[in-house]
């Protein structure tokens, strides 16, 4: 079956495809090989509103369809996939997280900050010891009073020494997915540190970072969605997360098809 863009989904191509000739392409060879990106692509990106492009518009968000929420990641993906990470990341794993799973307080404290740039997400459920088995993760959050305690370590972590808040998947109860709860953790909070993670062999001019919480104190309204109910959430996000990852994936291919014919 044929399929067509819209002429509002071409025109938002081709927005994104300008922004990525001016502001990324000229720099990303550079940034790969320093392994360190201008953080004030952060600023441009939102200028453009491709932080809060797939979210919505009351808050900020360009609240756009999917396809073209898929357009923008694509031509990110071919201009430089580190910087896709942070559209990517900010937009899908964490903005559409706090978007469908959050309180109203929730949504209002965190998604226009999110758009705006003052603010990143990121997406904290990785463990040096659970990558692609979650539900065996071990980080800690321990009640005290109307409180929780968190304690244990993320790793491989988008944007987790740039962001502002931390979606921060930790343990509840007993073994297994139904143990876990998600956390919306300030990365200002004491017992926060993250450090960034060199020597990747690609996204190389990305912020992945290693993500330490020593007794990090949060109230019970910074809990994301149900007790227990954090596997779900998780899952949820990666839904959002690997259709971005898909699109950019489709834009490092042409970028390379590109390149090998000139």
């Amino acid at each position: 079956m044929d399929f067509a863009l819209t002429a509002e989904q071409e025109l938002i191509r081709e927005t994104a495809r300008e922004f990525c000739d001016r502001e990324v392409a000229p720099h990303a060879r550079e940034w790969d090989r320093s392994e360190r990106m201008d953080r004030g692509i952060v600023e441009k990106l939102a200028e453009v509103g491709f932080l809060g492009c797939g979210l919505p518009e009351e808050y900020g968000g360009m609240g756009l369809d999917m396809v073209s929420y898929c357009l923008v990641m694509e031509e990110l993906g071919k201009a430089d996939s580190s910087v896709r990470g942070i559209a990517s990341v900010n937009n899908g794993l964490a903005g559409k997280t706090i978007a469908k799973w959050g309180t109203e307080e929730q949504k209002a404290e965190w998604l226009p900050r999110m758009c705006s740039g003052e603010s990143l997400g990121c997406y904290a459920l990785t463990e040096p010891g659970a990558g692609s088995d979650p539900g065996s993760l071990v980080t800690r959050a321990e009640r005290d009073g109307a409180d929780w305690l968190i304690s244990g370590s993320k790793i491989f972590i988008t944007l987790g020494s740039w962001a502002g808040v931390a979606l921060v998947f930790a343990r509840t109860g007993g073994e297994g997915p139904r143990g876990i709860t998600c956390f919306l953790v300030p990365t200002a909070s004491e017992g926060y540190a993250a450090r960034k993670i060199d020597g990747k062999l690609g996204l190389r001019a990305q912020d992945t970072a290693e993500v330490f919480l020593d007794g990090v104190r949060v109230p019970d309204s910074a809990r994301l969605g149900d007790e227990g109910a954090g596997f779900k959430v998780a899952m949820s996000a990666l839904d959002y997360g690997r259709i971005s990852l898909a699109a950019g994936s489709v834009g490092i291919a042409q970028g390379s098809l590109d390149a090998s014919m000139r």
